[in-house]
């Protein structure tokens, strides 16, 4: 994977802002946060992810 095209995402749950992980699209920012908060295996579980939304951070870094 080239880290170059990795885009910081705001990363939210059912509107909430969680944190901000980076990624090549809003969907792989959101699997790696999940992995980070230990989510590891219940990553690829659909209802889970649906509860996850991002947005791209501003200039690079999101204020909450």
């Amino acid at each position: 994977m080239n880290k170059s095209k990795e885009v910081l995402f705001a990363i939210y749950k059912s509107g909430k802002h969680m944190g901000n992980e980076k990624g090549e699209n809003k969907n792989d920012a959101i699997k790696k946060y999940l992995i980070a908060s230990l989510y590891e295996e219940l990553a690829e579980n659909l209802e889970l992810k649906h509860l996850y939304s991002s947005k791209i951070a501003i200039k690079g870094v999101h204020y909450i």
